[in-house]
């Protein structure tokens, strides 16, 4: 956890009114699903949301998103939640993908599972479930939980599932399930506003007793870019220059200057870590055109600009797949987003940048 979680009020409030039906035992209509790209701080707002549940006495436990690529890690995890690992149950029956010893309905078998989970030791206390890394989930293999998810919100059964993932998160749960597209209340997670951005640089470091120079939290606002990794990555990096410095307890501009040289490397090597996955999915020719694109068009694409490209990509033959599989790569990855509606944005700031510089 940051030392202090900035400008997340409206995501946070979110949670407020499913967490209060738990509180009166009563399960949410909708469960919770925060996406975006990578470095806005999802499973830091995951995380927060866990010590609320805790502090209501909510029971809070994770669902491992390896239990849903496939049938047979999806009933190992459902029995160890519920308690029944042994000569109980011995397997279950998923859409046909192996039988047990004791051949039962498929979804008799995982609603008592996950039942039992939810009332494990004769627990009265509400469950969170949760489930980070959404966007790794396979589609088909996910269905018989959520199927199960979504019998259970009709019993007296008061849970709540905190989902969170990258961009592509959301397509990945809907396709495990048209259902869950009303039964998940979506929630975008992407910049700070540039306040949000000055408090979670200034309001730790005065805390700390280290307060920081007004022109330097500037400094490192903008060259942050309003990204909380960014903003994680210099306030460390200044704070480590202000160490060095026999000026005092504070954290000067000169610090936050050196700090922001020390960041701009960080920085490059996060780039390359994106670029050697893009690599790695064989889409990285897409890389450099997009950047031009969105270069040429002050950072933001609409629909009518990005599809037309993507399907040129595709047609031409620069990566191996479809127009719809290179944007679901991207948003994967985080490298591009619909930050509103019919907006497409690059995930990472200044990663366009980084990319025209190398070609």
């Amino acid at each position: 956890m940051p030392p202090l979680l900035a400008g997340r009020d409206s995501e946070l409030k979110a949670a407020e009114s499913p967490l209060a039906d738990l509180g009166r035992g009563v399960s949410p209509s909708q469960d919770l699903l925060f996406y975006g790209p990578r470095g806005n701080g999802k499973t830091t707002l995951l995380l927060e949301l866990e010590r609320r549940a805790q502090e209501r006495g909510f029971r809070v436990e994770t669902l491992p998103v390896s239990a849903l690529t496939g049938p047979a890690a999806l009933v190992r995890v459902l029995q160890e939640r519920a308690g029944v690992l042994g000569p109980q149950v011995t397997g279950v029956q998923i859409a046909g993908s192996g039988a047990t010893t004791a051949p039962r309905a498929p979804t008799e078998d995982l609603d008592a599972l996950l039942s039992g989970w939810i009332r494990r030791d004769d627990s009265s206390r509400p469950l969170v479930i949760v489930l980070d890394e959404a966007q790794v989930l396979v589609p088909d293999c996910a269905r018989p939980f959520f199927e199960a998810v979504q019998r259970a919100k009709s019993r007296p059964l008061p849970f709540l599932v905190l989902a969170a993932g990258t961009p592509d998160a959301p397509r990945r749960i809907f396709a495990a399930g048209t259902f869950n597209e009303r039964g998940f209340a979506e929630v975008p997670v992407g910049r700070l506003t540039r306040p949000d951005t000055m408090a979670a640089v200034s309001e730790p470091a005065r805390a700390a007793g280290r307060p920081i120079a007004e022109e330097a939290a500037s400094l490192l606002a903008e060259e942050s870019q309003d990204y909380p990794y960014f903003v994680q990555l210099l306030g460390s990096a200044a704070w480590e220059a202000a160490d060095s410095e026999d000026s005092g307890a504070g954290i000067s501009l000169a610090a936050a200057r050196r700090g922001a040289t020390v960041f701009r490397s960080r920085a490059e090597q996060f780039y390359a870590r994106r670029y050697r996955e893009a690599r790695a999915r064989r889409i990285a020719p897409a890389l450099g055109p997009l950047a031009r694109l969105v270069a040429e068009n002050d950072g933001r694409l609409t629909n009518s600009q990005l599809d037309p490209f993507l399907r040129q990509l595709a047609d031409d033959g620069v990566v191996p797949c479809d127009e719809l599989t290179l944007e679901q790569e991207l948003s994967d990855l985080g490298v591009l987003w619909e930050a509103r509606a019919g907006v497409w944005e690059m995930g990472i700031p200044s990663f366009a940048d980084y990319l025209l510089r190398h070609g």
